[in-house]
């Protein structure tokens, strides 16, 4: 009776999950997320997509979960959105230091990568489920399984036929992937470097001073406050004297008298009172001369530093009138940490300001508009930015009578690149913070994959059986191939700079684990150097490798 009992409470449980696919999928997705953090061996982790997929393949052993399409569709959308809007600003500027050999180097990885894999895969008989799912795993490509499924349901075939393929395609990602990332790790971070004769953190900080490139500079500017004691010079003086009194390189934002605040400038300064000054920090030299001060703390009250973006009407002789009425001007790029010259500001630039611009309203009006805050979300460009990728991603062409659309992932990148280069031309605008686009790139795919998992489950056990191990062998040499050819290619061919050609090699290659551990070697200012040259690479490869799985399908299937 107790046996029965039990029995009926694992159906109840089975029943339950496998007719309540979100309440099964996050549960997955939370235990993913905690095994994908774990680190093996003190360094290396598998990430949360990879656990999440396996952890889906052995809980959807107990039933048949059917896939939410739209779900998974629109989360995966999201994740490549969010990769194009975060890495869409500096592709410009690395094609300028760069020029088009990185291209170049780009697209030689992607043809080699494409030859190798078709040559094996015509060898050894591969088909279209497997090659799709080696192509995603061996390369690191998540996207790739998205991209390849839909082109599988697109095929001329039996659904017992296509079912396999569908089931085959994550058992291939799941047993290629582990290689296609520690195996590139190896090679981009230790192998390479010494075929090329170079140090990475050596000669990082090296092509980064050559280049200019240098870590956010802090801000630049002090905020004091002092306690004015009865034989102080400052007593007397009106805060606007004082502002003159500095030749307006310190500005006295505030002055406390008892618990009233005021920044009139026509308010003459007491004994006990508190004096809020601001500038940069080389300037606070002349205050420590001054006797009859104590520094204290700055009342929380003070006012806060804001952004302004510059507009087409600004001049820089605006900028006298601002300090002036009382308003302190920091014309350090708050965004990049760019150092800028008064003469040399321009329509589009950021500066801050600080102090009581309602004096100046008028001017400022003129000068152009303020800076978004960083937490504000532009909604409307984020929604945009998926609709306008559901649209693009029905182009497409036919290859062997098979549809072969650009795909909903390789259209939602394109679009946030769009999106984040137009928004960073006019940042008056609100923007997508990178606390948000991190989320949905964390999120979005390890969602998607949950969902294949789920569904290829029930197939996962016979799948795994008629792969054999020939798939890690052959998935090994699609991940060194074409980053060994295309060192070849680079250095005596192209002859480009050594950590340049790593970073081409490490962006084609879309390997985020290899990219974080070659950032770290070449240290805070060579790893910028080194991330202007995998950008352009980076998106090259995101495209190129998303669209190889659905080209071998329609070519082996």
């Amino acid at each position: 009776m107790r046996d029965k009992k039990e029995i009926l409470m694992v159906d109840t449980i089975i029943h339950f999950m496998v007719h309540n696919q979100v309440f099964t999928l996050f549960i997955c997705m939370a235990l993913g997320f905690a095994i994908g953090d774990y680190k093996i061996g003190g360094r290396f982790s598998i990430g949360a997509t990879v656990a999440t997929l396996v952890v889906t393949l052995i809980v959807g052993q107990i039933g048949a979960f059917p896939r939410d399409e739209m779900l998974g569709t629109i989360f995966f959308g999201a994740f490549m959105f969010s990769v194009g809007y975060r890495i869409g600003p500096q592709m410009l500027t690395s094609l300028k230091i760069f020029g088009s050999r990185i291209l170049i180097i780009s697209i030689f990885w992607l043809v080699a990568a494409f030859l190798v894999s078709w040559g094996l895969f015509v060898v050894f008989h591969i088909g279209p489920g497997v090659a799709s799912g080696i192509i995603a795993g061996s390369l690191t490509q998540s996207s790739t399984v998205a991209s390849s499924l839909r082109t599988i349901g697109a095929l001329p075939v039996s659904s017992a036929v296509r079912s396999t393929y569908e089931a085959q395609l994550p058992v291939a990602y799941a047993l290629t992937y582990v290689f296609g990332t520690l195996g590139v790790i190896i090679f981009l971070r230790d192998i390479a470097p010494k075929l090329l004769g170079i140090k990475v953190s050596t000669r990082g900080p090296l092509m980064a001073r050559k280049y200019h490139f240098h870590a956010k500079n802090p801000n630049p500017t002090w905020r004091r406050t002092y306690r004015l004691n009865a034989d102080s010079p400052l007593v007397g003086k009106t805060i606007g004297g004082f502002n003159k009194w500095s030749h307006y390189r310190l500005i006295a934002l505030v002055a406390f008298h008892g618990d009233e605040m005021t920044d009139h400038l026509e308010y003459k300064l007491q004994p006990g009172d508190l004096i809020t000054v601001i500038g940069y920090a080389i300037h606070f030299d002349r205050m420590h001369g001054i006797k009859g001060i104590n520094e204290v703390l700055t009342p929380t009250k003070a006012p806060r530093e804001r952004k302004f973006v510059l507009g087409k009407n600004f001049k820089p002789t605006q900028l006298a009138h601002l300090r002036q009425h009382g308003v302190f001007i920091n014309i350090q790029d708050p965004d990049t940490g760019n150092e800028q010259l008064f003469n040399q500001l321009r329509p589009g630039d950021v500066i801050s300001l600080t102090g009581n611009t309602s004096r100046t309203s008028a001017i400022l009006k003129k000068m152009g508009r303020w800076h978004t805050s960083a937490l504000a979300i532009n909604y409307s460009l984020f929604s945009l930015g998926i609709a306008g990728a559901s649209l693009l991603g029905i182009l497409g062409v036919k290859l062997n009578g098979i549809p072969l659309q650009l795909g909903n992932g390789v259209a939602a990148l394109l679009m946030g690149l769009a999106l984040s280069t137009w928004i960073s031309r006019h940042r008056d605008h609100d923007s997508i913070p990178p606390t948000v686009t991190a989320f949905f790139q964390n999120l979005g795919l390890t969602l998607f994959v949950g969902t294949v998992g789920l569904q290829s489950a029930q197939a996962f056990t016979g799948a795994i059986k008629s792969l054999g191990i020939g798939v890690l062998f052959i998935g090994a040499i699609i991940a060194i191939a074409p980053h060994l050819l295309t060192l070849l290619f680079g250095r005596y061919v192209l002859h480009m700079e050594p950590l340049a050609l790593i970073g081409g090699l490490t962006g084609s290659g879309t390997c985020a684990a290899a990219m974080t551990e070659i950032a770290d070697q070449a240290g805070s200012e060579g790893g910028a150097y080194f991330a202007a040259a995998l950008t352009p690479a980076y998106i090259m490869g995101n495209v190129g490798i998303t669209l190889l799985g659905p080209i071998f399908v329609a070519l082996l299937a």
